[in-house]
């Protein structure tokens, strides 16, 4: 089969680019070129993620408190007589806040408490960025093979979860808690460590395929960094954007909350609620259920090397807000 000239074409104009521009320059002007774009991608490195850090920790925070106020609503729903098990907010699946369910957003909320009385909560502990893209790894109930994959956690049972494994240390936070917080950022990204000196300086004019091996290695890096400083980007709009619906369903939950407790200083029989009690109750619940799911996304899935974001989950979640909080949707950054 012939190979099309597009091909020939394209494979010809970069070998013959690659030999003139190694014609034209001296060899030190081509490792320092070499050198200057590695900068150039050092700098977006770290201004990139010296904008992404706050963002996590302000996810990571986020999500605690919301987890925490849980036990609001589950103490205001205990209190209801003739509760139904099963509840339906307007056109939306029907859901479950039997029980069971309410024993959950207890559980939730005390090891919300536990975990921040431990220091985890606290900048450098590596917990708030761990929340921001992997809460819901952090937060699922572990079979029994599932146990010994996350070495470097405090041990977990089957049928707890690394938040709560997490919740029963004090963690000592370190000095330098921002630093810290980037070290587990770089971990999960598979960040390659930052090269402050390639040897460039020890190449001379005469040496032009050291050089080129040099220059080979320097780029190599470069885009490495480059990758790394997309997806950091990436992740940025995508957490700006759940934040921004995260942020308007608790402020949502906490008037349906505050409404709620209001009815129920007067009246605990779910079967005397007017139909307006009735809707506010089934609300928070709502919120409450959307929150949990919305808050408990892993962003990426990896396998392997590779790093994927979970778009499906995230878009779903994204997809529901918008439902309830159209008016918003204008104010978000675009998709990622």
């Amino acid at each position: 089969m012939s190979v099309p000239i597009a091909v020939w074409i394209a494979a010809g104009l970069g070998a013959a680019g690659i030999k003139i521009y190694m014609d034209i320059r001296d060899v030190k002007q081509i490792v320092e070129n070499a050198q200057a774009r590695y900068e150039d991608e050092k700098y977006n490195y770290y201004q990139t993620q010296k904008a992404l850090l706050p963002l996590l920790v302000l996810a990571g925070n986020l999500k605690l408190e919301v987890w925490q106020s849980f036990d609001r609503l589950a103490v205001a729903l205990d209190s209801v007589e003739n509760l139904p098990r099963q509840l339906k907010y307007m056109n939306y699946e029907a859901f479950r806040m039997g029980k069971p369910e309410r024993e959950s957003l207890h559980e939730t909320a005390k090891v919300v408490t536990a975990l921040i009385a431990g220091g985890a909560a606290e900048v450098g502990s590596g917990v708030l960025t761990g929340l921001a893209l992997y809460s819901g790894t952090m937060t699922h109930k572990l079979e029994a093979d599932d146990i010994n994959m996350f070495p470097g956690f405090p041990q977990c049972e089957k049928g707890s979860t690394i938040l709560e494994a997490l919740s029963t240390h004090r963690i000592k936070v370190p000095p330098a808690g921002k630093v810290a917080e980037a070290s587990v950022l770089n971990a999960i990204l598979d960040v390659p460590a930052v090269v402050q000196d390639f040897g460039v300086d020890k190449i001379t004019n005469k040496d032009k395929k050291g050089a080129m091996k040099l220059k080979d290695k320097i780029d190599k890096h470069s885009m490495e960094l480059a990758d790394v400083v997309g997806k950091m980007q990436r992740i940025h709009i995508t957490m700006e954007r759940l934040l921004n619906y995260m942020q308007r369903y608790k402020d949502e939950y906490l008037s349906a909350i505050e409404k709620l407790e209001e009815i129920l200083a007067t009246k605990k029989d779910y079967e005397k609620f007017t139909p307006e009690e009735r809707t506010t109750l089934v609300y928070a619940a709502f919120l409450s259920k959307s929150m949990k799911t919305m808050s408990r996304i892993d962003i990426l899935l990896k396998r392997g090397n590779l790093y994927v974001f979970n778009t499906m989950d995230i878009r779903e979640a994204v997809d529901l807000a918008r439902t309830l909080f159209p008016e918003d949707d204008q104010n978000v950054p675009a998709k990622a």
